[in-house]
């Protein structure tokens, strides 16, 4: 992989992973703390707009950058490319499980709770509770996955 396509990868990746453990680890405990859920859902959806642009721009970034480096390799092995398909697949499936866990997250549950506090509806605070459980759950599943992926993408690399 090229430095500089290799830079921007792991630059994608450190952004992912710094936002999700930020939801995980600072903005979702924040947000539990807090008894009243008018209240909460205004803390998470000030959070949560630049975590939505973040994580999914950082992810686009991801696989921009991988398919870019596909590309490099593919050229440079020829006929040897093929020794690298099994391990390829599975990084390419863990990056698709990643995908789906990550944007579950981001426009399934984060974006209807931002959605709901700029359209002042009302709150349903056993709702949101169970929103915020899930999130929380999809982000240590999308760190784990992308670890995963980071781990497989580097036995790729020797």
């Amino acid at each position: 992989m090229e430095a500089f396509t290799r830079w921007i990868h792991l630059l994608g990746l450190a952004t992912y992973f710094g936002t999700t453990l930020g939801l995980a680890l600072q903005l979702l405990p924040a947000a539990e703390a807090i008894d009243d859920p008018a209240l909460q859902r205004r803390l998470l959806a000030r959070g949560l707009r630049s975590y939505n642009v973040l994580s999914i721009g950082a992810l686009g970034v991801l696989v921009l950058s991988g398919a870019s480096s596909l590309t490099e390799w593919k050229a440079l092995l020829g006929r040897d490319f093929a020794r690298l398909l099994w391990r390829l697949v599975a990084k390419l499936s863990l990056t698709f499980a990643l995908i789906l866990v990550a944007t579950y997250v981001s426009f399934g549950l984060a974006h209807r709770l931002v959605r709901a506090e700029l359209g002042q509806l009302p709150v349903d605070a056993p709702a949101q509770a169970g929103m915020i459980r899930r999130m929380r759950t999809g982000a240590w599943l999308g760190l784990a996955l992308a670890a995963w992926t980071a781990w497989v993408g580097v036995g790729l690399t020797r």
